[in-house]
């Protein structure tokens, strides 16, 4: 009786634990990559350096509420470094604004582009950079037009 009981509370606590593993598991990944394909809806370049040079890393057709763990991925000074933090200046190749937020969770102050603009140097979030959102933006955002 006492080894039933054992195997029943065994057979129990397992998918249990299971569930909770599942449950934590991350979310997944933007598409990061290298280039903007023109039939891309959302698409979004970081570049490293000022004037749009220097590596970069492209994110395309969602939204990105942490760019922690995102490298700059072209050749070029920055190539290998982490996006977050250290993005000196963004193009919007998206068909829709966009926003590039100082923290992530797409809070706190932000610069916003119209539809198929850029900077050669962010504002508000030049090196300091944790988050980009497509669509509207926070009406307190430095807008690029």
């Amino acid at each position: 009786m006492r080894v039933l009981r054992k195997s029943i509370s065994l057979a129990l606590a397992i998918p249990a634990a299971v569930t909770v593993v599942l449950g934590m598991a991350p979310q997944a990944q933007a598409d990061a990559g290298t280039g903007c394909p023109n039939w891309e809806y959302d698409c979004g370049e970081f570049y490293f350096n000022s004037h749009q040079t220097g590596s970069r890393v492209v994110f395309r057709g969602t939204n990105v509420p942490d760019l922690a763990g995102y490298h700059f991925l072209t050749a070029g000074a920055g190539k290998g470094q982490l996006v977050k933090n250290n993005a000196a200046s963004f193009h919007n190749a998206s068909v829709r604004d966009a926003a590039v937020f100082f923290n992530s969770g797409y809070t706190g102050p932000c610069d916003s582009f119209a539809k198929r603009t850029g900077t050669a140097r962010l504002k508000n979030t030049y090196n300091d950079n944790a988050s980009l959102r497509f669509g509207a933006a926070p009406s307190n955002c430095h807008r690029f037009s």
